[in-house]
């Protein structure tokens, strides 16, 4: 069932491998490790280099790609811990190292955004169901309730009870 759970039985290598990835990780958490990072590298072969979300060119056929490696894998993770009871004290964030130009670089892939992009966080105290923030028509900006750098950190210090202003 727990194979099953994180994609581990999946006929996608690259799910299977994420999904190896996440069970180790709640191991790690289940052991008390205070900070576990997965880093996903390399995916079905489409010739990706060690990010593959990194998409400047083949954007659709790379996230679809990406999205079907990552999506049961998380997704078992987060439903793992909470059944554990490990999820109220573990802060789960999922994101990437910028978001993606709402325009077309060359003829298929998005260029780096790192003014207007998406991250979610789930456990470790945060409340779930809200959305922060907002971009521009287009995507291209932040322009409501900007969620800063120093604020995503910020919150990951409040989350392990340590005050910004101290440190």
């Amino acid at each position: 069932a727990t194979t099953q759970l994180y994609g581990m039985d999946s006929s996608n290598a690259s799910t299977a491998a994420y999904g190896r990835q996440c069970l180790v990780a709640r191991r790690l958490v289940e052991r008390g490790v205070r900070f576990v990072e997965l880093t996903m590298v390399g995916t079905d072969g489409m010739g990706q280099a060690a990010n593959p979300w990194d998409q400047h060119t083949k954007l659709i056929e790379g996230h679809a790609a990406n999205a079907l490696t990552v999506d049961q894998p998380v997704a078992g993770l987060v439903k793992d811990l909470q059944s554990r009871g490990l999820l109220d004290e573990t802060l789960v964030i999922f994101s990437g190292e910028f978001g993606r130009t709402p325009f077309v670089q060359g003829t298929n892939g998005r260029d780096h955004n790192p003014h207007g992009f998406t991250m979610w966080f789930a456990g470790g105290g945060v409340r779930g169901g809200q959305t922060i923030g907002e971009t521009d028509e287009l995507g291209l900006r932040a322009v409501e309730q900007p969620f800063t750098m120093r604020d995503f950190h910020a919150t990951i210090l409040h989350a392990l009870g340590l005050d910004q202003h101290r440190l």
